[in-house]
């Protein structure tokens, strides 16, 4: 998986984002758009946000 792979466009945050924040103990959607801002704003990447969510849990 490549961790600089860009997930959200609209803030630019990659998959690398994802994965500091869960491990950083957010392990729900809420938490990781409140530390990365990911799908918080057009809302189209938070499908996958959410998969990668549960893959790093």
């Amino acid at each position: 998986m490549d961790m600089e792979e860009t997930v959200c466009f609209c803030g630019g945050v990659t998959v690398g984002d994802i994965k500091a924040a869960v491990e950083a103990g957010n392990t729900t959607l809420e938490a990781v758009q409140e530390a990365t801002g990911a799908g918080t704003h057009c809302g189209g990447c938070v499908e996958k946000v959410e998969e990668l969510i549960k893959q790093f849990k």
